[in-house]
């Protein structure tokens, strides 16, 4: 596993990705939130370096720069993040794309821009849908009343309280499926991370209301229809329940019993074999 930061000048923005393997094929990896590129450490283990694999920190979380203020987060700009990574990854033949939670929000949209180059897709417990009834705290961190706002920054003060305290037994109750030093290293990355707090608001505040997931339904049939799709969906999800993973006509469905959210951190081989099957 080799970490190196790669400087995007059209956003500006540097960001860490992690890299591993030397085949042929491609894999861009996507992480969740709350957590960074660090997740797929055992996806890629388990790959054995068999192929090219790419993980990088999305804008502002774990080890990204906060992103200027001139992007918004809006579908326009996370295009233009992941048109800008992989020319400076220098990836040119058609890639595997591996999605997890807002990494679906952000990497959907792109693949069904660039079917020419897509290879695959694989799909772990993302939001990808259209009128998604976002769950009760992405609600008050997406608020941009002043009240709201107000709230919101307070609740990501909290969440840092006590070096992560709160944070730490409040997720680790909603997520039993981490390990303790999964769980750790997201209370540093983000619960003490006042940068990735910031960014995740920002973020929220774009694409939770309804309006930014218009087309998303079709963006997803198409793909499936044009590029071999595999879905990997953990049971147990408090975030977005396992009768989303029936929203993929057409597509290779496996259920995963007690993978939870965290899926490519509970069911590493289970994913890296779905990332083989692809390639």
């Amino acid at each position: 596993m080799v970490e190196k930061r790669v400087h995007l000048s059209s956003i500006p923005l540097t960001t860490r990705v992690l890299t591993s393997g030397r085949g042929s094929s491609p894999v861009l990896l996507l992480h969740g939130s709350p957590d960074s590129a660090a997740e797929w450490t055992r996806v890629m283990n388990a790959l054995d370096g068999a192929h090219s694999c790419f993980a990088p920190d999305l804008p502002g979380l774990g080890a990204s720069e906060e992103p200027p203020n001139s992007f918004d987060y809006s579908r326009a700009a996370l295009n233009v993040f992941l048109d800008d990574l992989v020319t400076a990854l220098e990836i040119r033949e058609p890639l595997v794309l591996v999605v997890h939670d807002i990494g679906g929000v952000m990497g959907i949209p792109w693949a069904a821009e660039h079917l020419d180059r897509i290879r695959g897709v694989v799909i772990t417990n993302s939001v990808v849908f259209e009128r998604f009834p976002w769950f009760g705290v992405a609600r008050v961190w997406a608020r941009k009343d002043p009240l709201g706002r107000a709230q919101a920054n307070l609740r990501m003060r909290l969440v840092g309280a006590g070096e992560g305290l709160l944070f730490r037994r409040v997720f680790g109750r909603i997520s039993p499926e981490l390990p303790p030093a999964d769980l750790e290293r997201m209370t540093r990355e983000f619960a003490m991370n006042p940068k990735a707090k910031t960014s995740t608001l920002r973020l929220f505040r774009q694409m939770v209301p309804s309006a930014f997931f218009d087309g998303v339904d079709s963006m997803v049939a198409r793909i499936v229809a044009t590029v071999p799709t595999r879905i990997i969906w953990g049971r147990g999800d408090p975030y977005i329940p396992e009768r989303y993973s029936k929203a993929f006509a057409g597509a290779h469905v496996t259920m995963l019993e007690h993978a939870g959210h965290w899926v490519p951190i509970s069911s590493a081989n289970e994913v890296a074999a779905a990332i083989r099957a692809l390639t």
